[in-house]
């Protein structure tokens, strides 16, 4: 898998370091050929992830729904996520 992030500080912070490893097993799980863009803005995290084949966004979406439930975490997810593919979301930072 491919991840690319944009305006990272050089030091993250140990929880978020975790949450960026276990985002990644997870995504691997369904889809070990995907592509995953973070990018952090001062207000929010903004994630890009495109599946390397089209028939793996529905279960990669449910595994992202389940998983951030679990740990308690909102996400904003895309609207036009069937039209394109790719499956575009936003963590508020606090």
């Amino acid at each position: 898998m491919e991840i690319n992030k944009k305006f990272f500080p050089a030091v993250m912070k140990e929880n978020e370091a975790v949450y960026f490893a276990s985002l990644r097993g997870l995504i691997e799980s369904v889809d070990e050929l995907s592509s995953l863009e973070i990018t952090r803005t001062p207000k929010a995290y903004n994630f890009r992830l495109i599946p390397s084949l089209p028939k793996y966004t529905n279960l990669i979406i449910e595994e992202l729904i389940k998983f951030h439930n679990l740990i308690g975490v909102r996400l904003d997810m895309s609207k036009s996520i069937k039209t394109t593919s790719t499956i575009s979301f936003q963590i508020t930072l606090n």
